[in-house]
């Protein structure tokens, strides 16, 4: 049985015996930094300019009364506007206003009231149908210039049907679009590490914090989770039969079949934005390098970065596939580089000090390419930063407490992290705009998140719709 042991030199040799693996394994992992030395003093430079950046902005009011139903279907109704309202929100492109008793609103919708009341949109909702297959409609009124936005009908799954929150995140998701131009990232999940009896297990949670549940059930060791581009499987490392190796769970049904498999460790997978190849850490003559794999012929894993003595994991694509952002100790210290996948030269783009202790890891590539997230040291804790791919522009956006693994929505403006800021582990998300945060999973020990692209439900259908937007309200 292969083991790995992690020397003070920061070498990997492979050895046996399972104990020690398990420890080593943990520590290697868990920090997504082979042979790291935690570093004494802090791992950015003092003749470069950081600080928490962020950039108020109006946020426009959207009201939205309580959707027509009929009684059978009222409590339906009232947790469709509940999801709805708490997407809007959390899109951090809203200020979501309630609706007071007082306020009419049957009949033609009248524009300078809600004026008055400073909503800039108003979102009025119906459902029809049955309980079995009801009928979502959403109409958009832009107040201000007086207009219909908008308007779509959904099919929804029954109330407590698997999929019904991810139709309803999708139909959210809508009226963010209209609003704004920009996709929303209520359809989406969030995969990520916690512990577990046998060592830790993956998990999923959706957008907004609801409906958690467990993916693997290795009864061993699984780190590292990465989705695949449809969101429809999960890349990870597990030591549940013995070698550490990279396997893919078949969401649905839930089935986890064994991916890659080479001589030693196989760690930190990530997919490639077209789905036709996974990057992924192995090792090699006592070291961890990058690795491709031909995720089309389920083969031929070709050799991507080439650092002697040195290691070099935690791989992530950009968005158009040609690069790679990935951690490597090469220099001495712990650093973030950016490669052409073809090539063999990569690029720092993360500060170096002189004879200094630095720890920069995890990198993430932003969906909109322009910025690449990363956990650095501050004085012995880890903060979250961001970086463009040229190395400059490089950001803090985090101070309190430890902070650490980020990974972009698929808006490219949330980061979710780790983070212990209230004294105990969990997940949070950080608008990077506002600087607005938020909790995501509460008080475990999670870690290692990986935030999904889009998911779209494969029962919710848009039943009709107005081709455009800015109509004239008739």
């Amino acid at each position: 049985m292969n083991s790995v042991m992690v020397q003070a030199n920061g070498k990997i040799t492979v050895r046996r015996g399972r104990g020690l693996w398990i420890a080593c394994l943990l520590s290697l992992a868990l920090s997504s930094a082979a042979g790291a030395q935690e570093p004494q003093r802090d791992s950015i430079p003092t003749d470069v300019r950081v600080g928490i950046l962020y950039q108020p902005a109006f946020r426009p009011g959207i009201v939205m009364p309580a959707i027509a139903a009929s009684q059978e279907l009222r409590e339906l109704a009232d947790s469709v506007r509940s999801i709805v309202l708490r997407d809007l929100d959390y899109s951090d492109r809203f200020e979501v206003m309630p609706v007071g008793e007082a306020v009419p609103t049957e009949g033609p919708v009248n524009y300078s009231l809600w004026d008055e009341l400073g909503a800039v949109w108003l979102l009025l909702g119906a459902i029809e149908g049955s309980a079995d297959g009801p009928v979502l409609r959403l109409t958009l009124h832009d107040v201000v210039f007086r207009l219909l936005q908008d308007v779509r009908a959904y099919q929804l799954p029954a109330l407590g049907q698997t999929d019904f929150r991810l139709a309803v995140h999708g139909a959210a998701d809508q009226v963010v679009e209209w609003a704004t131009s920009s996709p929303g990232l209520a359809a989406t999940r969030v995969a990520y590490v916690e512990k577990s009896p046998g060592g830790s297990e993956i998990y999923v949670v959706d957008s907004d914090g609801f409906a958690m549940r467990r993916v693997s059930r290795d009864s061993s060791i699984a780190l590292s989770p990465a989705w695949s581009p449809k969101g429809d499987r999960l890349a990870y490392m597990s030591y549940q039969a013995g070698d550490p190796a990279i396997y893919e769970s078949d969401l649905n049904p839930g089935i986890s079949t064994l991916l890659v498999d080479l001589p030693g460790l196989d760690m930190t997978p990530d997919y490639s934005p077209d789905g036709t190849r996974l990057g992924f850490a192995g090792t090699i003559e006592g070291r961890t390098e990058v690795f491709i794999y031909n995720l089309e012929r389920r083969c031929c894993a070709e050799r991507a970065t080439f650092a002697r003595y040195s290691n070099s994991l935690s791989p992530s694509f950009s968005p158009d596939g040609t690069r790679i952002a990935f951690n490597s100790d090469r220099l001495g210290q712990l650093h973030i580089f950016v490669k052409e996948v073809d090539a063999t030269s990569a690029e720092l783009v993360t500060p170096y000090i002189y004879d200094g202790s630095v720890h920069n890891a995890g990198p993430d590539w932003s969906p909109l390419g322009d910025r690449i997230a990363f956990h650095g040291w501050v004085g012995g804790t880890p903060q979250i930063f961001t970086v463009a791919p040229d190395g400059r522009g490089l950001r803090q956006l985090t101070q309190q407490g430890r902070n650490e693994d980020p990974s972009w929505a698929p808006d490219g403006r949330h980061i979710v992290f780790a983070s212990t800021r209230d004294g105990l582990n969990g997940l949070w998300v950080l608008d990077v705009v506002s600087g607005r945060i938020r909790r995501l999973v509460r008080g475990t020990a999670a870690r290692l998140p990986a935030w999904s692209g889009r998911l779209d439900s494969p029962s919710v259908r848009q039943t009709e719709g107005v081709a455009g937007s800015n109509r004239n309200n008739p």
